[in-house]
């Protein structure tokens, strides 16, 4: 890059990023975004993933589940099952559960945007020049899915920034010199990491074998998930925190049965009504199991189940997109033997991204806003251009397919016609293709890395 553009860039890039921080943010008033999305023509969607947050709360003091969305005192205008962690309702969601239901929206969107600007001020703080922490800014507050994540009020916010943690603790292992400073800061990042996804979205459960596996990280992984079970434990054995629990020996005896939990606790295939076993506080792990094997045929879903059933005109065995996972867990068994200790960490960063990615491609039910935990691996990639990691010239590649997600999908070009198969491909295909151009260049990179290293 020449030195008058790289200066242009570092001149201009905050000016870019205030501005679309203030479209964005003003469009959830004005509407100045909705043309790009199907849904944002219903009126009954702003706000629908966060109204139910305050109301696990609410529940809870009126001694109901705090899943028990649609029951009791209503809350807001409208809602979407909750399904976070229980101890999210305690903890941050009753923080706001006292103010009036839009007021208590607009008091959220600004927490989720105060932690997007954390995370973003992290990975800048990591960057090694004035064009790199610009960058960041940019790309981890920039991008169509994460307007959309403050328009519908998903706790996803909480989320990027536990990734965000969790690739800056791995990255700091892989630094050539490594101080007893680094490492306690390392660790520090992925206790906060871990804790934070534990205790919303345990999209991080996938990656505790890479985590328990590897020395560096081991110590902090335990104690996390030590106080994960203890937590988690409380939360089922305690009856003012679980008012509907089903009792610990009838749940052992469902967590077992995969096909009873399929069959009883998809909330798709029960017509949003909700019978006991969904009012436990288990069923928030439960319902992984529930829709493991559901695709729900929407608009709105962008997942790569989805993607390629609409392609082929019929659904194929769940089982075949269950391979990425599969995947991901055999290469954490192996990339723990790399002796090189960057080579290693290098490597153990592209898999945790990796099985980011397998969300998108294993899991059937992915909505748009879901795409923007592809932001913390945005804004890394120029950081890690940067420092030279042994995938640099991969890296541009991987940026732009990257960058190709946080644009708005085709919609807007298809407003107003008849939705078919072919025009929910178009809609869909900047969200899937990336991830899976990503992913297939990731794991590539990783065994070769591996065979390098260990023939």
């Amino acid at each position: 890059m020449n030195t008058k553009l790289k200066n242009t860039l570092v001149l201009y890039l905050p000016v870019i990023t205030i501005v679309w921080c203030i479209i964005m943010l003003a469009s959830l008033k004005t509407g100045w975004l909705n043309a790009f999305f199907y849904d944002a023509a219903n009126l009954q969607v702003q706000g629908i993933d966060y109204f139910a947050l305050p109301k696990t709360f609410l529940n809870l003091k009126a001694g109901i589940s705090m899943f028990d969305t649609w029951g009791g005192v209503p809350y807001g205008p409208y809602a979407t099952w909750y399904l976070g962690h229980p101890a999210f309702g305690v903890l941050v969601c009753s923080w706001f559960a006292f103010f009036a239901p839009w007021t208590s929206y607009w008091l959220f969107v600004g927490f989720s945007f105060l932690l997007m600007l954390f995370a973003a001020w992290l990975v800048a703080e990591r960057a090694a020049s004035f064009l790199s922490k610009r960058l960041a800014w940019l790309l981890m507050l920039f991008g169509f899915p994460t307007f959309w994540m403050f328009y519908v009020g998903n706790m996803h916010a909480p989320l990027i920034l536990a990734l965000t943690f969790i690739f800056l603790a791995i990255d700091t292992f892989s630094f050539t010199e490594l101080t007893v400073t680094n490492i306690q800061q390392a660790n520090r990042y992925l206790m906060a990491g871990l804790l934070i996804s534990f205790f919303t979205k345990p999209i991080v459960l996938l990656m505790l074998p890479l985590l328990l596996l590897l020395k560096q990280t081991q110590k902090t992984t335990l104690v996390c998930l030590g106080i994960y079970a203890v937590v988690s434990f409380l939360f089922i054995v305690v009856p003012v925190l679980n008012p509907e629990g089903i009792g610990l020996e009838k749940l052992l005896k469902v967590a077992t049965d995969f096909g009873f939990i399929k069959n009883n606790m998809n909330i798709y295939q029960n017509h949003f009504v909700l019978n006991a076993y969904m009012k436990d506080n288990s069923i928030h792990w439960l319902n992984l199991i529930a829709q493991s094997d559901y695709r729900l045929m929407h608009v709105d879903v962008f997942s790569f189940p989805v993607f390629i059933d609409t392609l082929l005109g019929y659904p194929l065995n769940a089982a075949w997109y269950k391979l990425p996972i599969y995947l991901t867990i055999l290469l954490s068994f192996l990339v723990p033997f790399i002796s090189n200790r960057q080579m290693k960490f290098q490597t153990a960063l592209l898999l945790l991204m990796a099985i980011t990615f397998t969300f998108f491609l294993s899991y059937n039910t992915v909505w748009e806003y879901q795409y923007a935990s592809v932001a913390p691996v945005l804004a890394l990639f120029p950081v890690l251009y940067e420092r030279n990691v042994f995938y640099k010239k991969w890296i541009p590649l991987l940026f732009v397919s990257a960058v190709i997600i946080d644009l708005p999908n085709l919609y807007f070009l298809l407003h107003g016609k008849l939705i078919t198969n072919n025009l929910l491909l178009l809609i869909r295909f900047n969200r899937v293709i990336p991830v899976v151009v990503m992913f297939i260049v990731m794991i590539s990179l990783i065994i070769q890395s591996f065979f390098k290293k260990n023939k």
